[in-house]
């Protein structure tokens, strides 16, 4: 093999930062920080301008593309319709616009027609032509904001991030689906389960060991395709500093004890654990971050 570099790629976007004190007083003191970045990336050459699929998980899916005029890492598979509520077997778009349901059983393509979801009709297919791009892997903005307050000896700090516009991949939410004696998650009670009981819409029939044609397993879809959005309040510190005259009843020069969170909250629409486990835009059974309480100390001597 022969490492080289084979494309081409631009990045473009601009930052902006600001910090300053809100309140500065003998007693009072709040001070205030925030940046935001925004970036755009696109790929502008290819070796022949061709496609290059690659492999973002544990089980070598090819869920992903580098294509011309497209983000680096672009997610890459089926668009979902949703479920046919006759039968409750899933349902996809071709290229072409048009929709196909796939039997849940044996896995053969059928077309669908939304006005008769229960007369099947002529035998189709689902090829890898009918793929499109599912959503950017990369955040279009990200930034945090810093904040600190002091009143007299007490004072308080916290930092909060943010990012957005990026899409995920959530491979453990379609793991949790698959209805193969092994743990599933809350999701699956909103199945199909016959044309009076058709679910939420979204979640097809289920049959055990048939994961490949229910939630098609081994390709991406737009059905686990979610919202990689997310703000965090990333930290939280809070603080006395004992003043400087009782310091020295006890030989100190300084004294100060605080309790610190760690990862403290996260606000998002991602149904993951945590939008920051994805890695190239995939979140596959990864470990999640703790969050973290400590207490500690400051002794100046």
């Amino acid at each position: 093999t022969i490492r080289q570099n084979i494309g081409a790629a631009s990045n473009t976007g601009f930052e902006l930062a600001i910090n300053g004190d809100v309140v500065k007083s003998e007693d009072w003191n709040w001070n205030v920080g925030a940046n935001i970045s925004f970036v755009k990336n696109e790929v502008k050459a290819l070796v022949d301008g061709s496609d290059i699929l690659f492999n973002v998980d544990s089980n070598r899916q090819q869920v992903g593309v580098i294509r011309v005029g497209e983000s680096i890492r672009s997610i890459y598979g089926f668009e979902y319709y949703g479920v046919n509520p006759a039968n409750g077997n899933p349902v996809y778009y071709k290229a072409d616009g048009s929709l196909v349901q796939q039997d849940a059983m044996s896995g053969a393509y059928t077309v669908f027609n939304p006005g008769t979801p229960g007369t099947a009709g002529a035998a189709s297919s689902l090829v890898a032509a009918d793929k499109r791009i599912l959503g950017s892997s990369l955040p279009k903005y990200f930034g945090a904001v810093t904040t600190s307050v002091k009143y007299k000896n007490f004072d308080l700090g916290a930092l909060v991030r943010f990012s957005g516009g990026n899409k995920i991949l959530n491979l453990t939410r379609r793991d949790l689906l698959g209805m193969d004696f092994t743990n599933n998650s809350t999701e699956i009670l909103n199945r199909w389960q016959s044309p009076s009981q058709p679910g939420d819409g979204v979640t097809p029939r289920v049959i055990a060991a048939r994961g490949a044609y229910i939630n098609m397993d081994g390709v991406a879809t737009s059905r686990f395709v979610e919202d990689g959005s997310f703000v965090k309040i990333d930290n939280v510190s809070l603080g006395y500093t004992l003043p400087k005259d009782l310091a020295g009843t006890f030989g100190l020069s300084g004294f100060r004890i605080f309790t610190t969170v760690q990862n403290a909250f996260v606000f998002t629409k991602y149904t993951g654990i945590d939008p920051e486990l994805e890695v190239n835009g995939v979140d596959f059974n990864t470990a999640p971050r703790q969050r973290t309480i400590s207490f500690g100390l400051n002794a100046s001597f």
